[in-house]
């Protein structure tokens, strides 16, 4: 099983190098390869014979035991399938990259042609195919794999791209994102909602200090382009040439601190607090340094295009800015951040709180950063000396302190005056939002961009959230609705704890603990019960006033700052809101044991009070039950009822748990997303523990209904997750994104369900089939 999970990532990640060494027994031959294509193509091309797809050589023998190269493994997948369809939709737009290669054997070149047009065949090299390399049995797979998805027709060999067949074809990705689908497109319905909201509020007379009053003129702010086109990078000179003038360490942190009371940006080092994961009822301060703009597998994987277009963006906006900057002074910044990337956490580590709790005190922090005044800088973060302070990531820190020197001076300054530019950038003039969206399509595949009204509502909504989020959930939110939506989470709460009860590999005296955990979970849905009020007081200036985006955005920052302050001591109200009701999102919270479900994913066709159970079940259903599974994934079982980091588990019984998310970890590791993309298993093992669980759970909860109709609840999964994306994007998002690709959350999770193969009738030999020994449950 991990041999050949390991094999499978391999070859993903080689986009299926030719050259890579196995033992002469995994080769695929020639025979064996037919066999594999008379089975696969028979749904496709129920006429073909084994005749057809294997021929004889120039000696009219068929050699079925010879191993079969790259080229003619390829061609006889033609031969098998028959001439297959040319991509489109979202097939065209995650194909593999057409190329030319030079060294296709003439015998081959008609009947290669089909299939690289199908882009589903890359190159081992830039113009290079290796046609008489070997291939295995696992690359011949993911071949097949990779047709079956192009077809979209046969639920038994792709779930998700056969259900989502007309969808696939006709989604749009709208200008400025990088993805569509059921839940984008619902954000993008949300956001024009808050668009509704926003209007109304500009189109009337508000008296002084209302919300509305403040969300109509600081609306008006950013829409007033000329203004701010005017201005120019004005608002910000003073800061930078305040930062040119600081000629050691000592006082460019004096520097930061001016930054940090007048513009609410800390470059370099930082106190802040968060809630204490030991003691959640409680807040404790944390330090932070500077992190690196992109992430950490762009400076260790990243290639050399993407780099290019990292610093061409960083130089544009210098220059913008008025600032001038050398290519060796680009690099010399590049190197610094990619010397910090490397001695960061891993993504997959950051929700481990084994390995992001590390206290100090105030004099060990000072020990590290001997340049540093850390009581000034405590004052100029606004937070109170205590006697521990958390650091989330010991390696960034650590190194960051090591280059805090004089003799890096210069790159330091760099480092200060890119933290105003992106900070405020947007804010200013509108060439510095066509700088970055010039950056964004050439990193991510981005096409047009957001016109200036969505990102305008956008920004209102991120800056004034309890404001927009109260009027959004009276005009858009019914009790009808959360009612039926708390129904629902509690006969999965109900289900969770009899499976709890039923599990084998866990001890008696666990399962109490874990049951208790699920009891004491809280609940949220639609929207909160009170406010944040602490705008309220902020003086939002209008145009006619003098007011602008920038200043106005300043008001913000101070009020923010010193609501931040004002917690620290308090105890934490585990009452407020991680999300706002009209975010498409949902969340579980570890310090709070809560689970959250804005108004805005509870419309259709996530929830729909006209769909059946079963439907409603494989959509917001889903959602409710892998948020409640975050509570046991591999990070979330390290927190008590309670909400506090705790070891409530029997030994023998977290060996065991960790035992099978090894296996979790090997059952996703190198599984393709798209053609040549493929995932990683330790990334995504805290997503997909959450996936297996919940569709697990909603499975059991059907069960017990009169007549349970387990394709509607399947097949309604599949659409929630319906989506597409760029392929820059996908291959972004599988370097960094927690989740599984959509496609894998529901091809890669119905798997393992034996209620979906009975429900389709699936047999060993289709494409969705998977060995019993291979599929993986937890929860």
């Amino acid at each position: 099983m991990k041999l050949k999970k390991l094999i499978t990532a391999i070859l993903a990640a080689a986009m299926l190098l030719g050259n890579t060494a196995f033992a002469a027994d995994m080769y695929a031959t020639r025979g064996e390869v037919a066999d594999m294509l008379l089975l696969a193509a028979d749904d496709y091309n129920p006429t073909v014979q084994k005749s057809d797809i294997i021929k004889g050589y120039d000696d009219g023998e068929l050699h079925e035991d010879l191993s079969v190269t790259r080229a003619e493994a390829i061609v006889m997948l033609g031969r098998a399938f028959g001439k297959l369809p040319m991509p489109t939709g979202h097939n065209a737009r995650v194909a593999l990259p057409q190329e030319s290669f030079t060294d296709i054997p003439d015998w081959a070149k008609t009947e290669l042609k089909d299939v690289f047009d199908a882009g589903i065949a890359a190159g081992t090299a830039e113009g290079i195919f290796s046609p008489n390399d070997n291939v295995t049995k696992e690359q011949m797979k993911l071949f097949i794999q990779r047709v079956y998805a192009l077809y979209g027709t046969n639920e038994k060999d792709d779930f998700y791209a056969s259900v989502n067949r007309d969808a696939l074809n006709t989604l749009e990705i709208k200008p400025g994102r990088v993805l569509a689908g059921t839940l984008f497109d619902l954000q993008d319905e949300s956001t024009a909602q808050v668009n509704e909201i926003i209007k109304e509020a500009t189109s009337g007379k508000w008296e002084k200090g209302t919300k509305e009053q403040k969300i109509a003129d600081f609306y008006n702010n950013i829409l007033d382009i000329e203004s701010r086109n005017k201005s120019g990078a004005a608002p910000i000179k003073p800061y930078l040439e305040m930062i040119d003038k600081a000629n050691n360490v000592t006082e460019l942190m004096n520097t930061q601190n001016t930054l940090m009371e007048k513009l609410y940006c800390a470059p370099f080092a930082a106190f802040n607090i968060t809630v204490d994961f030991k003691d959640s009822t409680r807040y404790i301060p944390v330090f932070g340094v500077y992190n690196p703009n992109m992430t950490k597998d762009f400076y260790i994987s990243g290639t050399e295009v993407q780099k290019a277009a990292y610093l061409k963006y960083l130089k544009t906006v210098m220059e913008l800015s008025g600032e001038e900057i050398t290519d060796l002074g680009l690099e010399k910044f590049h190197d610094f951040e990619k010397s910090l990337a490397e001695k960061m956490l891993n993504t997959e580590d950051m929700g481990n709180v084994d390995k992001f709790y590390n206290i100090y005190t105030l004099d060990e922090i000072q020990t590290l950063f001997p340049s540093v005044d850390t009581e000034k800088l405590l004052v100029s973060s606004g937070i109170q000396k205590e006697d521990k302070f958390l650091i989330t990531d010991v390696g960034l820190t650590e190194e960051f302190a090591r280059f805090l020197s004089d003799e890096n001076i210069e790159v330091l300054k760099i480092a200060v005056k890119l933290c105003v530019i992106l900070n405020y950038g947007s804010m200013l003039n509108t060439e510095f939002i066509d700088t970055s969206n010039v950056f964004n399509q050439e990193y991510l595949g981005v096409s047009g961009t957001y016109s200036d009204e969505e990102r305008a509502a956008i920004i209102v909504s991120s800056v004034m959230p309890d404001y927009i989020g109260e009027i959004y959930a009276e005009k858009y939110f019914t009790e009808e609705a959360k009612q039926d939506v708390l129904k629902m989470v509690n006969d999965i709460i109900s289900v969770y704890k009899k499976r709890i009860g039923n599990l084998t590999w866990m001890s008696d005296e666990t399962k109490e603990k874990a049951i208790r955990k699920l009891n004491a979970m809280k609940i949220k849905i639609g929207y909160p019960d009170n406010w944040d009020t602490y705008l309220d007081d902020v003086y939002i200036k209008s145009a006619s006033e003098g007011g602008s985006y920038f200043e106005n955005m300043l008001a913000v920052g101070e009020a923010s700052k010193k609501e931040l302050s004002k917690l620290q001591g308090k105890p934490v109200d585990k009452s407020e809101w991680a999300m706002y009701p009209y975010t498409v999102n949902a969340c579980y919270s570890d310090t709070s044991n809560d689970i959250t479900f804005p108004a805005a994913i509870l419309q259709p066709p996530m929830y729909d009070v006209n769909a059946s159970y079963e439907e409603n079940l494989g959509s917001i259903g889903y959602i409710i039950a892998h948020e409640i599974t975050h509570a046991f994934d591999n990070n979330g079982a390290k927190f008590d009822e309670n909400g506090n980091a705790a070891d409530w588990w029997a030994q023998k019984d977290y060996d065991a748990f960790e035992r099978l998310c090894e296996k979790m970890v090997s059952f996703y590791d190198g599984i393709e997303s798209v053609p040549g993309i493929s995932m990683n298993g330790k990334l995504t093992l805290s997503e997909n523990v959450a996936d297996q669980g919940a569709v697990q759970c909603i499975t059991e909860v059907v069960s017990g209904l009169e007549n349970p109709d387990y394709k509607a609840l399947y097949r309604s999964m599949a659409r929630a997750w319906a989506s597409t994306r760029t392929r820059e994007y996908a291959k972004y998002a599988a370097s960094v994104d927690l989740h599984s690709d959509e496609k894998l959350r529901v091809n890669r999770v119905v798997v393992n369900c034996e209620e979906f193969y009975e429900a389709f009738d699936i047999k060993e030999g289709d494409g969705m089939y998977v060995p019993e020994d291979e599929r993986v449950k937890i929860w």
